[in-house]
């Protein structure tokens, strides 16, 4: 399979490993009573620390389309370089530091991760426009 191709499934993996950190604290705070059930009331706030894994998810599945949509972009137009490898693989490096980043709240960090994340897929969609 072609490196670029991997680097999509990675990010896909990323996102299920997210998923798995904020429903376990979730499961955990609101109880497998209410989150095994209809939810038919809404849940009762969340602790500030799930809230963030909450949000850090929430974020990697807003900017996981981009990402694949960049790769396979650069994969069917045939420019996949050395460029667009190393744009991908920082782009999942920096989604990997995102999550740790948010939750434990360092000012600016996770900011500057995502901006070192969203430059990433813009030279992957710069890289097969040109």
């Amino acid at each position: 399979m072609a490196v670029e191709l991997q680097q999509v499934l990675y990010a896909v993996v990323l996102a299920l490993a997210y998923l798995v950190v904020f429903a376990t604290v979730a499961n955990l705070e609101l109880g497998t009573g209410y989150t095994a059930g209809p939810r038919d009331e809404p849940p009762r706030g969340l602790s500030t620390s799930c809230a963030r894994l909450k949000r850090a998810y929430e974020n990697h599945i807003e900017t996981l389309p981009w990402f694949i949509g960049a790769m396979l972009a650069v994969h069917l137009a045939g420019k996949v370089d050395d460029v667009t490898l190393l744009a991908g693989w920082t782009y999942l490096s920096a989604r990997v530091l995102y999550l740790p980043a948010y939750y434990v709240g360092v000012p600016w960090l996770r900011s500057i991760i995502w901006g070192i994340a969203s430059t990433a897929i813009f030279v992957i969609v710069f890289r097969a426009l040109i």
